[in-house]
């Protein structure tokens, strides 16, 4: 009976010893996925966890409060690869070192600690400072092992987190603050076609015309880009006096501004110029208001819109 017992413990002792072996192999096996990750921090999260995962496997625990922590790091590690299962610390609580006698320890947690903080609000956290994350939980779990027993562990974990906090400081410090955001870029000035929108000689927009600018109206709500000045610039052909003509581009610019505000364009600022013939995009020869001459200069009778 005796025999039986004594082989049924150790059958269960050799179990239990390949279920924990398999941790490490697990973790080694999971590495190549973790190196692959496109992100360096959640990169280093995630190598971090299997390291700690593989380091745990091979200590030999002996307290109810970390007989899982190896588990929990492998765990750790596949939460950051794929997401697959839900992260859970390795430790229950930060329990301090005894400052009397633990000084050192204690300064050096606090270290530690601040780096984590100063690195979770940097946009230059890198593949180091992952790592630090999960040492640091490594070396919290091993403060609270021991915390209301007699033993005294755990400094290797917080030398190595310790190392790994300067490394990873080192690398903030040489990290440039981000550029500040560009101006948004200004819209490309749209032109529309005055022959589409107006009848001729008309500052009455067709509906065809109108259809036409609440398109454009659209389009700007849908960008939802803050505008600070809207400007319509109307414009004519060469025939007809110069009076009339900038009389005419500019009311049919009224028009067009109209049309969009009604339909909710806002701005900070708004302005409309009656250009006339000036500017124009395509020259024509002939000194006669032939049909043919009337339709080459058809590019020039517009109303652009510009925004800013």
């Amino acid at each position: 009976m005796k025999k039986t017992f004594v082989c049924g413990a150790l059958l269960a002792a050799l179990a239990s010893a390949h279920a924990f072996a398999s941790v490490g192999s697990d973790a080694e096996a999971l590495m190549p996925a973790a190196q692959k990750i496109a992100d360096p921090y959640q990169r280093g999260l995630a190598e971090g966890w299997l390291e700690v995962a593989q380091r745990q496997d091979s200590h030999v625990l002996v307290s109810n409060v970390s007989n899982d922590a190896a588990a929990r790091a492998l765990n750790n590690g596949r939460h950051f690869i794929d997401g697959s299962v839900p992260f859970q610390p390795i430790y229950g609580q930060k329990n301090w070192p005894p400052v009397e006698t633990r000084e050192k320890w204690v300064s050096a947690l606090q270290e530690i600690e601040r780096t984590n903080q100063r690195a979770s609000q940097s946009p230059c956290r890198g593949e180091d400072a992952g790592r630090l994350s999960a040492l640091t939980d490594e070396a919290w779990k091993e403060q609270d092992e021991t915390h209301g027993t007699h033993w005294v562990h755990g400094w290797d974990a917080i030398e190595r987190a310790q190392k790994l906090a300067k490394q990873v400081n080192g690398e903030l410090d040489k990290c440039a603050p981000p550029p500040p955001p560009p101006p948004p870029e200004l819209a490309k000035p749209v032109s529309l076609s005055a022959d589409a929108l107006f009848d001729f000689d008309s500052a009455v927009l067709k509906p065809e015309g109108k259809q036409m600018v609440d398109l454009l109206a659209q389009r700007v709500r849908d960008s939802h880009v803050k505008l600070h000045v809207l400007k319509v610039d109307g414009y004519t052909d060469r025939f007809g006096s110069s009076a009339h003509n900038e009389k005419l581009s500019r009311q049919r610019g009224q028009a067009v501004l109209g049309a969009l505000q009604a339909q909710g364009v806002m701005a900070e600022r708004f302005e409309v110029n009656g250009r006339g013939a000036a500017d124009p995009v395509k020259a024509c020869p002939g000194k006669k208001a032939t049909s043919a001459v009337i339709a080459c200069l058809a590019p020039n009778r517009r109303v652009q819109i510009s925004m800013q």
